[in-house]
Parts: structure tokens; sequence; C-alpha cells
């Protein structure tokens, strides 16, 4: 501890003052020199009065963790752009000598002790204060330098996929048409040595796209959990404030993510379009208060249905709403939205003079190969209308790109 407390002497002496000798208080003396008995500077207002009676213990304990708090700022600097972590614990180290023993902040000053009146407390809070600011400030921006640099790599490698399975389409083409061709050569021997290279080749090409596709099963496995774990720091600012579940913004950013993921992974990824029923119908009759109390509900409902870590609920807009479900095909997708249909039709009713049942409508679209996210959500939202124009409260199942294209 920095202070002590000294014992009251027995009888006060002429030197005294006469308030001291009517109390008889300890008094409070620095060990690392005492106090300056000069009047406070009047640029910093004190914020510790003086201390009295049993007041110093205390004072003592304050200044001990303090201490403590400036050393292990002091111990564990972080390098920032413009400040480097030597720099920034030596600044730190300046401040608890400053505070804890009086030291004087400026280097140049002869060395001495000032008491704890005439400390600078404010420059204290604002040195503290800064060098957290600049910190927070610069981890930020570091993880959001290092989230973009990963997916931009998730967008290349799956860029790269599409080229190579293109390529090998087309090599494909090419090996039948050859095939056919030697099938019909009547000299035996050249027709089987040609049909043999054929065949290596085609197996080499079947061997390459195997081993690749492993790898990238591999990269997309960590990927998706370091993805998970950097998307954390991100979540506030995506999350919709009435529902409490993603807005526009993370599915924006997830949509295409997920269709990057198909590429490495092949795992099926469903998209649900979801809208609400009759919710015009209520903000006209009951007021919008009652609107958003349905919005609300549904988005509950949805936390309820879609229980999976992977799963991404987002609030589309308006009353439109969005559920993309990893490793999940359309008829798995199907059973959960009748799922999601049935809890919506328990919920309770926004109004108690409401008299008619709120439904949802649910478009169903499981990503295709080589498929895009504009393609994707716009398959999902014709399958919605698809819902709503059989009646409302209904889910449709999306076409699929190559069935149409059959």
């Amino acid at each position: 501890m920095f202070f002590r407390k000294l014992a009251p002497e027995p009888r006060p002496t002429p030197e005294r003052s006469s308030s001291d000798s009517a109390t008889g208080s300890p008094q409070l003396k620095s060990i690392a020199g005492g106090s300056s008995s000069s009047p406070p500077s009047p640029l910093h207002t004190p914020i510790i009065s003086a201390p009295s009676g049993g007041d110093d213990v205390g004072l003592g304990l304050v200044l001990d963790a303090l201490g403590g708090v400036l050393t292990s700022l002091a111990r564990y600097p972080i390098d920032l752009p413009d400040k480097s972590g030597e720099e920034s614990s030596r600044e730190m180290g300046m401040w608890h000598r400053h505070a804890t023993l009086g030291y004087a902040i400026d280097e140049q000053t002869p060395q001495g002790s000032v008491g704890v009146q005439e400390r600078d407390w404010d420059g204290v809070v604002r040195a503290v204060t800064s060098q957290r600011r600049d910190e927070h400030r610069h981890v930020e921006s570091s993880i959001s330098e290092l989230r973009d640099a990963l997916w931009a790599c998730v967008e290349t490698v799956h860029k790269a996929v599409h080229i190579d399975e293109t390529h090998d389409t087309t090599a494909h083409v090419q090996m039948e048409r050859a095939r056919t061709a030697l099938k019909r050569m009547q000299t035996g021997s050249i027709k089987q040595e040609v049909l043999g290279a054929v065949a290596a080749i085609e197996n080499a090409l079947q061997s390459r796209r195997a081993q690749q596709q492993e790898q990238y099963v591999s990269l997309a496995t960590k990927l998706d959990r370091l993805g998970r774990q950097l998307e954390e720091a991100r979540r506030e600012s995506t999350t919709d404030q009435l529902t409490g579940i993603g807005n526009r913004k993370l599915f924006d950013m997830m949509a295409p993510r997920a269709v990057q993921m198909y590429s490495l992974g092949r795992q099926p990824v469903v998209l649900l379009m979801i809208d609400l029923d009759k919710l015009k119908l209520v903000n006209d009759m009951y007021g919008h208060q009652a609107g958003d109390g349905r919005i609300a509900t549904l988005g509950r409902s949805l936390a309820k249905v879609f229980l999976r870590q992977s799963d991404v609920l987002c609030r589309y807009g308006g009353d439109e709403f969005a559920a993309i479900l990893h490793n999940t095909d359309w008829k798995m997708a199907q059973t959960l939205a009748r799922r999601l249909q049935e809890q919506i039709s328990v919920m309770p009713s926004p109004h108690p003079a409401m008299e008619f049942q709120i439904g949802a409508s649910v478009g169903v679209a499981q990503l295709d190969p080589f498929e895009e996210a504009e393609e994707w959500i716009a398959r999902a939202d014709k399958a919605l209308y698809k819902a709503k124009q059989n009646g409302r409260d209904r889910v449709a199942i999306a076409e699929s790109l190559a069935i149409k294209s059959a």
C-alpha cells in the first residue's frame, strides 16, 4: 500500500490547528514524500476530497486498485497504427507513478512528489479513455479486414471451382464424341488402343475431381467455422430491432456466401421466403402497433422452428421473412415450413377484437448447381407468389432450373 496511517499523538502541540486538536484524527501522509502545501491548480478541480478520520485506509485501497489497473494497461499494450506498444506502456507507466506516488507527468520537471489533491485526476481519466478507445477502434478495424480477406478467399475459390467444372463438362462431351466415333471404326487393334487411352484420360480427370472435391470440403469446413466466429462481431449491426433476428443487411451478405459455400462442399442448401397473410388488413383495422406485434411474434416463431446455429433467419422487408437452411434439401424444408405454419396458427391474437386468423405463405427453393444468388432468390420469391395465388397459407416448391431447362 502506498499510504499508511499514523497513530494520533496523545496531546495537541501548539503548532497544531485547533480543529486537529479537537478531533484527534489520524493524519494521511505519503510515504514517497508527503503532500505539498501548495494550493490546488485552478485548471483541475480535485475529484478526491481531503481524507479525515478513518478515510485514509480506504483511500490507500483505492489508490492500490487504481495502480493495479494502470499497471495492467502498461503491461499488456497493443501496437496501434500511430503508436507502438512500447510508447503506450511508457505513457501508462508515467500516469501510474503520477496517480499513486505523485510524480510529475512531465519528465522535464524535477523529480518530486505532489499531494493527492494536486494530482491530475482528469488527466488520468483522459489518458485511459483515449488509450482504450484507440485500441477498440484498431481491433474492430483488424477484425473487419480479416473478415473481408476471408470471404475474398472463399469467393476466389468459388470462381475457380466454377471454371474447373465448366472445363470438365466440355472435356466430358468431347470424350463422349470421341468414344462414339471410335466405336464405328473397324480396325480392331487401333480402336482398342485409342479407347483405352480415352478411358485412362477420363479416369485421371475423375480422380483429379475427387481429390479437389475432398480438399474443397475440408477448406469449406475450416472457413465455415472461422466465418461463424467472425460473424459474432458483426451480429449487433445486422439484427432487426423489432423481431430480434437478422435484418436485410444480413440476408444480402449471407445469401451469396451460401452459394459460395455450396460450390465448395456440395451440401444442399435451401432458401425459404415467408410472407404474413392479411397483415395489411390488420394494420388498416387495428393499427400498425397490432401489425408490428404480429411481425415480432413471427420472428419468435421462426426461432422456435429453425433451431440450428447454421440457420440464417432474416426479416427481408416489411412482413416478408427469409430463412437460409444449410445441409437441408427441399423435402426437409417443406416439412419445416409446415411446422412453422402450425406454430403461427397458435400465436396469440395481436388485438382482442380481431376475429380472423393470420397465416403465412412460404416459397421454398433448393439451390441448383451453377446458380447465382439473384436467380436463387428470384425462384424462391416466385414460389412464394405461387403459394399466395393458391389460396394463401400454403407452401410452394420452386421449380428446379435443371427440370425447367430439360
